[in-house]
């Protein structure tokens, strides 16, 4: 009886042994796609957006605390809702380095809120914008005018969508997740850009499409799947497309079915 016992104790822990060995190869063995995530160089590049966001917006909006006189709530909503995700961008891969898993997951979620609040109130930022400039304005300038911010929508819409259905597949879901910092990155270096040096070229949206090609290039001289950042690059090269089509047919067709519809 003893025997039989020892003989089920030392095949238990055999297969103990072998499923742990079995789970470390499979670990070994996962694709290079899935290990070849920089966590560090990823939240060193998420606490620059927000130092430069502070430096962006100060002329134009933070420079007016506490009274902020010429602002509405909605303004305030928008603010808080943009910082609240740049905020987001900066401590998730904190936590996914510090391997708080839980608290990555709870913190995503919690985006399946603030996302679409985030996309509502910009779109209540532009058509509050229209409605006050077109007294001044022609329908027509205020279309071309509203091209990049209604593109910078779209495009975010489009990135996160891609980031939550890609979730379970971390490298594709960190790349669009990016994509999403990179479309932040447009409107905060538009203010540096215009606000402390008077620059009438939309420099920012040429910086944020170049640094999504060089990331394109990445992947691909490391040989990883380049599929994610080619996504996001065509997104990036769309918004610029746009922007220097803001004034054809075809976008004031658009701009005009928008307002037409939304407006």
């Amino acid at each position: 009886m003893l025997r039989s016992i020892k003989e089920w104790s030392l095949a238990r822990s055999n297969c103990q042994v072998e499923t742990t060995d079995c789970i470390s190869n499979k670990a070994m063995q996962q694709p290079k796609t899935i290990q070849s995530i920089n966590t560090k160089a990823i939240i060193v590049c998420m606490v620059l957006l927000f130092i430069t966001l502070q430096i962006g917006f100060h002329p134009f909006y933070i420079k007016y605390f506490p009274k902020f006189e010429k602002f509405t709530w909605l303004h305030h909503i928008h603010g808080a809702l943009m910082a609240s995700w740049i905020i987001l961008l900066v401590v998730q891969p904190i936590l996914i380095h510090k391997k708080r898993f839980a608290a990555h997951r709870f913190l995503g979620k919690l985006s399946y809120i603030t996302a679409p609040l985030m996309v509502v109130s910009m779109f209540l930022i532009l058509k509050l914008s229209y409605h006050k400039n077109l007294p001044n304005s022609s329908i027509e300038k205020e279309i071309a005018g509203q091209a990049s911010t209604i593109m910078q929508l779209l495009s975010f819409l489009v990135l996160y969508a891609l980031a939550i259905i890609y979730r379970k597949h971390t490298f594709y879901h960190v790349r669009f997740m990016i994509g999403t910092a990179l479309l932040m990155i447009t409107p905060t270096l538009g203010r540096i850009f215009y606000g402390y040096f008077a620059a009438e070229i939309m420099y920012e949206m040429y910086l944020t499409l170049l640094i999504a090609s060089n990331l394109l290039v990445v992947d691909i001289r490391k040989k990883l799947d380049w599929k994610p950042n080619a996504i996001v690059a065509g997104v990036l090269f769309s918004f610029v497309s746009v922007y220097h089509a803001r004034n054809t047919d075809v976008w004031q067709t658009f701009g005009r079915l928008w307002v037409d519809t939304f407006y």
